[in-house]
């Protein structure tokens, strides 16, 4: 940020100064050539004094200067009188524009590059009495001219006010990043907001706090529901191994106590899995979405990872639809919609079903199971939220499945809506049409 703002500091000075100079450029060149009509138009007025006076044209020399040309046309554009060259071998002016507004509108005036390099020829002129129209000219330096010659000193006046700019841009910067640097080794100091911080940054700060807060209560509930769901599992271990190391556990018991152990130990593992995945998503600040991902492929694949636990409780999977691919991570999607079917088989009733629709970028899982209240609806998503905590237990349900597939979706810009209705079943809806390409 603070490179950012000294850069955009820098380019905001030296376009100023750039600016600057154009427009002091465009604003002389205007004011010069003002200025040289409104003296050529006080010369013409006074030769056109003295002018019915002249027994001939060529007495218009005697008016001549060095840096003033005088020109005498006769209304069809022919030179009569040419102070600078012979007026016999000039070439008819009835097309130079300051001549035809003259004929046209009793003055006009005009400004010409010349054959010298760096020079421009201003013109006015004004029609007589006689119908001939009298021009007077002059040759000055051209604006780019006068700046030319100053070329090194406008370079050397550039490079001083670009590194003026760099030297403020970092000094403005330094002096406005102080607050916010002191105010961020120190947040909680409520002092500093009415010394030092900027009002505008005082929302933002109590938004900070505030989700500071909650993140810390988050942190707290989580190791708290941690510590609970381990401690379970592992006070059960504790106490099957005790009664088989003391002796007291009868031999036929053993071979139970083992398998309860073991039972309790998958648990455990089962839900370690899923907090180190949990800690994975949560550290991914940007997930590769690189793979093309078929909706209907993995929910194929999905259903026959799961086929044994579903015939166990004699349930139909179906996977209908057509999906079109795009662009996602396939280990996280497979990830969300096998823990979403596996939900729907774990939360069912016996002989039920699980109907998979796919249609464009969406999947949508329907269950016959125990449905879900609309107060739990709101919290299904929070980790170690459980609808039905007794069956949870039962099909080593841990807690956290639905707090994956939320986090995978917000990786990959999916929304997620459910529809359940008590002892009728569950519709869970994933729409990946939000997924940038």
């Amino acid at each position: 940020m603070k490179r950012k703002l000294i850069l955009s500091l820098f380019y905001m000075g030296l376009l100023a100064s750039l600016l600057s100079i154009f427009v002091t450029v465009f604003v002389y060149q205007n004011t010069m050539r003002t200025e040289v009509r409104e003296t050529l138009r006080e010369e013409l007025r006074l030769l056109k004094i003295s002018y019915p006076k002249l027994h001939t044209s060529d007495e218009l020399m005697d008016f001549n200067a060095d840096d003033l040309r005088i020109t005498l046309i006769n209304s069809s554009g022919k030179v009569l009188f040419e102070s600078d060259t012979d007026a016999r071998i000039m070439e008819n002016h009835l097309d130079r524009p300051e001549i035809r507004s003259a004929i046209q509108n009793g003055s006009g005036s005009d400004y010409r590059l010349s054959s010298t390099l760096g020079v421009e020829d201003y013109y006015y002129a004004e029609s007589l009495d006689d119908g001939n129209v009298l021009r007077v000219s002059t040759q000055i330096s051209s604006v780019f001219s006068v700046f030319g010659s100053s070329f090194y000193l406008i370079v050397i006046i550039i490079l001083a006010i670009a590194a003026l700019s760099i030297i403020l841009s970092i000094r403005i910067t330094k002096k406005f990043l102080a607050p916010i640097k002191k105010l961020s080794k120190s947040i909680d100091d409520n002092s500093l907001y009415e010394k030092e911080t900027y009002p505008e940054l005082v929302p933002l700060i109590e938004e900070i706090k505030y989700q500071r807060n909650i993140q810390s209560d988050m942190r707290q509930e989580f190791t708290a529901n941690v510590s609970h769901e381990l401690k379970t599992p592992l006070t059960a271990i504790s106490g099957y191994a005790e009664m088989i190391e003391s002796g007291i556990a009868k031999d036929e018991d053993i071979k139970q106590f083992a398998a309860k152990i073991h039972s309790e130990s998958g648990r455990m593992l089962t839900l370690i899995s899923d907090i180190i995945e949990l800690s994975e998503l949560d550290a991914q600040s940007d997930l590769i979405l690189d793979d093309t991902i078929d909706l209907k492929a993995i929910a194929n694949e999905c259903k026959e990872g799961l086929s044994l636990a579903a015939q166990n409780k004699d349930i139909q999977i179906s996977v209908t639809g057509e999906s079109i691919p795009f662009k996602g991570n396939r280990t996280e999607i497979y990830e969300m919609v096998y823990n979403l079917i596996d939900n729907a088989v774990k939360y069912n009733r016996k002989d039920g079903n699980v109907d998979i629709a796919i249609s464009d970028r969406k999947i949508k899982i329907s269950d016959t199971g125990i449905g879900i209240t609309e107060q739990d609806r709101q919290r299904i998503f929070e980790r170690f939220y459980r609808v039905d905590k007794s069956r949870s237990k039962e099909t080593g349900g841990t807690g956290l499945g639905l707090s994956i597939v939320k986090h995978i979706a917000e990786k990959h810009n999916a929304i997620i809506t459910v529809e359940s209705m008590l002892n009728v079943g569950t519709d869970i809806t994933v729409d990946f049409n939000g997924v940038k390409e």
